[in-house]
């Protein structure tokens, strides 16, 4: 009786949706397994997480949690392994569905990851993308430190109390390299030691290049850097560090990103960005509302920040464009609509890059947070 009743449920539901169902699916795989995948803060959804469903060694079922990091699959009777993940964060689990079971519904409840990718953060003066990773749960919850390493970029020891001045959209801020004053360098190499340490630099999965970092692009640092990427790496980058991405495009004779000149010309410190994909759409307008029409607002630009000119729509994603003003090369100020943020495949790795980046002088999360929060998990797609 209460396997038909279970029946008639389902039957019902579907019904009721206009949506239709495989009566032998469901007479096959009686149990409704469902859950939610969230980031390991313990709060915000992942979007489009794979639940990979094995049995006996081999993957039976793969289904991807929608933009509120539900999720929900059919099983029949047995023992299961699960692997849940987005990119290179995953956790693991296993079921044992029974015909004992008092409900043919199966809830797993909210599930975080528990394995992170390796990696690095390289310090710079204007973006602080590990105050980031540091609130989306990326944090020991014993001691409070964070579960990455921050390099040193720019030479010597940040002070968490020397400022730096920031523009949010029309105002000026005055700020601390970090909002979270405790992520300052935790390693004992800083980013030269990094890029001449091929076996070092390799350690890492991910590494996140802050604007306002200390580097020649024109020596082996764009060359490492590369190699890192084309050997499986994922790289992020801003703003500022352009230069390391003239040099990709030289060494890979692939023009992946083209940087307006003269460099350093964009003048505009806000702009509402149409954004280019749904599902980044979707993530930010449900969870957050922070979308109207498709649009958001970018407002976390340096002053005299780089502008990409054009960019190869064959080989990179665009994610945001948006209206944006800046000098041309006779110094006379323009506008014209413009991609904002990137990724590519370079090799068996991937790239980010964006034309703005965070600022982090305010507790909680900004809109531009948001946007970067969900790339940090999708970049980490880029090397499977």
């Amino acid at each position: 009786m209460k396997r038909l009743l279970y029946f008639f449920a389902i039957f019902l539901i579907f019904s009721c949706s206009n949506e239709s169902i495989d009566e032998n699916l469901i007479n096959s795989n009686p149990f409704n397994v469902f859950g939610k995948i969230i980031a390991p803060n313990g709060i915000d959804p992942i979007s489009e997480g794979k639940i990979s469903v094995i049995s006996n060694n081999t993957t039976v079922q793969e289904v991807f949690s929608d933009s509120r990091g539900n999720f929900s699959f059919f099983l029949n009777y047995g023992n299961y392994d699960l692997v849940i993940s987005k990119g290179l964060f995953k956790t693991e689990s296993s079921i044992s569905l029974s015909e004992n079971s008092d409900s043919f519904n199966f809830n797993l409840g909210d599930i975080s990851f528990d394995q992170f990718p390796s990696i690095g953060v390289v310090t710079g003066y204007f973006d602080n993308i590990e105050s980031i990773l540091y609130d989306i749960g990326l944090v020991n919850p014993i001691d409070g430190t964070p579960l990455f390493d921050i390099i040193d970029g720019i030479n010597f020891s940040r002070n968490s109390n020397e400022i730096y001045s920031h523009n949010h959209g029309d105002q000026k801020i005055i700020k601390n390299t970090s909002k979270t004053t405790d992520l300052e360098p935790n390693v004992d190499f800083n980013f030269s030691d990094l890029l001449n340490d091929v076996s070092l630099l390799n350690q890492y999965d991910v590494l996140f290049l802050n604007c306002g970092l200390n580097t020649d692009a024109d020596t082996e640092d764009s060359a490492s850097l590369y190699n890192f990427v084309n050997n499986g790496g994922i790289l992020y980058a801003t703003d500022w560090t352009y230069p390391i991405l003239e040099k990709f495009n030289t060494l890979s004779g692939n023009e992946f990103l083209t940087f307006q000149q003269p460099y350093k010309s964009g003048q505009s410190l806000s702009t509402e960005a149409t954004i280019l994909s749904s599902e980044l759409n979707d993530w930010l307008s449900i969870n957050f509302d922070l979308t109207i029409d498709n649009t958001v607002i970018i407002d976390e630009f340096l002053n005299s920040w780089q502008v990409v000119d054009d960019y190869n729509n064959s080989s990179v994603i665009a994610w945001l464009d948006g209206y944006v003003e800046y000098n041309d090369e006779n110094g006379e100020l323009v506008g014209d609509n413009k991609e904002l943020a990137f990724t590519f495949l370079l090799g068996d790795g991937g790239v980010f890059y964006s034309s703005f980046h965070t600022e982090n002088n305010e507790d909680g999360f900004s809109c531009v947070d948001r946007v970067m929060e969900y790339m940090i998990f999708e970049l980490s797609t880029l090397s499977q």
